[in-house]
């Protein structure tokens, strides 16, 4: 991971940051001009985001590292990140309207590493990520999330970042207005080949608008969005991964646009979040780090099913979540030998959970067979679709705490990705018509919102009669 002394001295000329001391360790400490500047709204008035790079020629990590700065009358303190030999970004906010230089220096514990001026460039672009209330898991009622996983018919993963087309998203939010979505979940992943990530894991600012873009988007439809950070990199190396949440995370804590976090999705698969040594501390370490970093945010986690396990870590989200992709039916048929069913299975977590708000996160089934699934038909598809809204619907009347579900997906995603099977889960067709499942999809939906609204979604809309309607 080492970025190279001689490029972070190039960016320090590039950028103007003038060191005025610098310990016999040579560390230096400049600020990274390229891209959007990031300013977010928060309680205490607009933050700007600067992007610092440490270069540390040593060959020892440097840690326990503070970097005092100052803005105008205002002292800031920030606590680093560990900097491995070669250098490491990390990230400051500094009050708008920023100065255009701060005098600062960076310690480690009492030793002073280095002190000079961080020069402030003068924003080309400005992206305003806006403060909203959060939603707490205690608003959170049966069957108020009616979801959807998302990725853009044409820019599925990694896309979706990759090329950031706002009329498309318009577009596609469109449709599923039409659906009588009010949630989408979706996904971070690590892309450095495309500039938006750094190769020690911080996002850039370029990533981070375009993450806003999506915000946006989704609120002008009153639409929240679940957003999977994950586990990229080498999950053993923590202090990457640490990199990776700040700098994903930091900018919308108050940013109410955002229902939830989800910080991994899928957890060791089928093994669970105690697959490997590796994995369950990863899950206990950056489960506390989202605790710490999105303190006004619904956090979950995206199980295959292991609640059992992730409880045993003592990871236990405000709002549970697993993915379903069983053939169970939708409740047990009256008079017949036991059989699984959906509705029971709701009733049997719902228990192991102590009934706590519980989202299906994942569940459907692509229309498009391959040589694995001969079964996948349009007709499969809306079986499996019919029977886990039925089966939610009953488990709700039995009592137990579903907040909602998240089909997987709502585009068939063109052109060709990942398979013909994986390509066929979307319930929209790529001509914008919708398959059975949608169909059916629609209707649950439609009724649900009937039941009950979210709080963004506001009230609903009186219809306009004459007299003599």
């Amino acid at each position: 991971m080492a970025l190279g002394i001689a490029c972070a001295l190039a960016a320090l000329a590039l950028c103007g940051s003038t060191p005025q001391l610098a310990a016999e360790s040579g560390v230096t400490v400049h600020v990274v001009a390229d891209g959007p500047t990031i300013v977010r709204e928060t309680p205490r008035g607009r933050e700007r985001l600067v992007v610092l790079l440490v270069a540390n020629p040593g060959t020892r990590s440097l840690t326990d590292l503070t970097l005092r700065a100052q803005s105008g009358r205002r002292s800031i303190l920030r606590g680093l990140l560990d900097v491995p030999p070669g250098g490491a970004h990390d990230t400051l906010w500094v009050p708008e309207p920023a100065p255009e230089r701060l005098s600062a220096r960076l310690q480690s514990g009492a030793r002073a590493l280095w002190r000079g001026d961080l020069s402030l460039p003068r924003p080309a672009v400005r992206v305003l990520i806006p403060r909203s209330p959060c939603v707490s898991v205690r608003a959170l009622k049966p069957l108020m999330l009616r979801g959807a996983n998302y990725y853009p018919r044409r820019q599925p993963w990694p896309g979706i970042w990759r090329a950031m087309d706002e009329a498309a998203f318009e577009a596609e939010f469109r449709e599923m207005d039409a659906l009588h979505i009010n949630t989408i979940r979706t996904f971070t992943n690590l892309d450095v080949e495309a500039g938006l990530h750094t190769k020690d894991g911080a996002f850039t600012t370029l990533l981070l608008s375009r993450i806003h873009t999506l915000l946006a988007v989704a609120a002008r439809h009153r639409v929240k969005v679940v957003l999977t950070v994950g586990a990229w990199g080498d999950p053993a190396d923590l202090t990457f991964q640490r990199r990776y949440f700040r700098t994903c995370v930091e900018p919308f804590t108050y940013d109410g646009r955002l229902l939830a976090w989800d910080l991994i999705n899928e957890p060791g698969g089928e093994q669970g979040p105690k697959a490997t040594p590796e994995l369950a501390r990863w899950m206990t370490t950056m489960w506390e780090e989202l605790r710490r970093l999105a303190p006004r945010h619904i956090l979950t986690v995206g199980l295959c099913w292991q609640f059992d396990r992730l409880w045993e870590l003592g990871v236990q989200p405000p709002l549970a979540q697993y993915h379903h992709y069983s053939g169970a039916l939708a409740v047990q048929p009256a008079g017949k030998p036991p059989v699984r069913n959906n509705a029971d299975d709701l009733q049997q977590i719902a228990r192991q959970i102590g009934n706590r708000p519980l989202l299906i996160g994942e569940f459907g089934y692509s229309s498009r067979p391959d040589e694995k699934h001969a079964d996948a038909s349009e007709a499969r598809q809306l079986a499996i679709v019919e029977s886990v809204l039925a089966g939610a619907e009953e488990a709700v009347s039995r009592g137990v705490n579903l907040s909602g579900v998240c089909i997987w997906c709502a585009f068939h995603f063109v052109p060709d990705w990942m398979g013909a099977f994986e390509q066929g889960f979307g319930i929209l067709r790529p001509d914008g018509t919708l398959k059975p499942a949608g169909v059916a999809l629609r209707s649950a939906y439609e009724r649900w919102r009937t039941r009950v609204r979210a709080p963004w979604e506001g009230p609903e809309t009186p219809v306009r009669r004459d007299k003599a309607g």
